[in-house]
């Protein structure tokens, strides 16, 4: 039995932006340094393609985080470890599994969008939860040391999912789910996919990148993010700086979601390198904050290209405090 969808995660400190870490977005634009042109080409029609490809990563990078991440994790123990439910899913009894998935659902210290728990016959005994869910979790059922049961259940549903690419990335997205949308952000899609690259809304012309993931409890839904033409200018940078820039995009938003940057730059890094896979370095002068990836080089270039660990990267940097600068290291694509 499904009920009304639970609230999409809340993301803690949206309202509060860069200023109230001490931040000011036109200064972080002012102070930001992407990979230098230097003497390569101009990345011209491939820049879209260019800037598409690092969205989707970030995308993908959000939804893996729905499958794996600590939330997950700590979730999973809660239903496995729940008494109520084992003993319920054990003697088949629906009543009672039901009011433990309700119980387990709408408890307020932990998110879970959706759970279905199905006895050992393969009977689902409840189903509670929104009806458009994304990155369900399997899991099993064990009381006295045998198995009683499976269970299904997620973290995130696609509204919140459309909400974290918006704050994150800012592309319009579009969820599908069995041929028509059921979740949009940034724009009006329309009704069904799109069935080409391209999509002219309000008069500009998308290009459409498309991502298939897990829907709940089976199959796949299409996530499409639509990237804007750019600018001239930003077309005539080589693909390198364009790609280490839109990483970089997606770490000055990130920073702006932060209302205690400052204070908190190691778990800042660490969620920079989960939603893009760059590793973060944060310092102030010479000497190093904290960082995602070991000591780093003895010197960062505020942008261009680095060598590191026997790998090449490319670099991008803001200063978040005229102190303090944040590098972001990308692989090459």
């Amino acid at each position: 039995m499904l009920r009304p969808p639970v609230a999409s995660r809340h993301l803690g400190g949206v309202a509060a932006v860069l200023a109230t870490a001490g931040l000011a977005l036109a200064g972080l634009a002012g102070a930001a340094a992407g990979a230098s042109t230097g003497s390569a080409a101009a990345c011209g029609a491939a820049t879209q393609a260019t800037i598409g490809a690092v969205d989707a990563t970030v995308l993908t990078d959000i939804y893996r985080n729905e499958l794996a991440g600590t939330e997950v994790h700590f979730d999973l123990a809660q239903i496995a470890g729940a008494r109520d439910l084992l003993d319920a899913v054990a003697h088949h009894d629906q009543a009672a599994t039901f009011k433990a998935v309700h119980r387990i659902v709408y408890h307020r210290r932990w998110h879970i969008v959706r759970l279905r728990a199905v006895d050992g016959s393969g009977r689902v005994l409840a189903d509670v939860g929104g009806p458009y869910v994304i990155a369900p979790v399997s899991g099993v059922l064990r009381s006295g040391g045998h198995i009683v049961g499976s269970f299904v259940m997620s973290v995130q549903d696609d509204v919140g999912v459309t909400k974290l690419e918006t704050h994150f990335v800012g592309d319009p997205i579009g969820i599908y789910f069995q041929g028509r949308v059921v979740a949009e952000l940034g724009a009006n899609f329309p009704g069904t996919p799109p069935s080409g690259s391209t999509l002219t809304l309000g008069g500009v012309s998308y290009r459409a990148f498309v991502r298939s993931f897990s829907a709940f409890p089976s199959g796949t839904l299409s996530a499409v993010i639509l990237v804007a033409p750019p600018a001239a200018s930003l077309a005539k940078q080589p693909c390198a700086a364009v790609r280490a820039g839109e990483f970089g995009h997606v770490a000055v938003r990130l920073a702006q979601l932060a209302p205690t940057l400052t204070q908190h730059y190691y778990g800042y890094a660490s969620t920079v390198s989960i939603y893009t896979g760059a590793e973060v370095f944060v310092r102030r002068g010479a000497s190093q904050v904290t960082s995602t990836g070991g000591s780093g080089p003895a010197v960062l270039p505020t942008s261009g290209t680095v060598s590191y660990q026997g790998r090449n990267w490319l670099v991008f940097s803001f200063a978040p405090r005229p102190s303090t600068r944040v590098y972001v290291l990308v692989p090459p694509a």
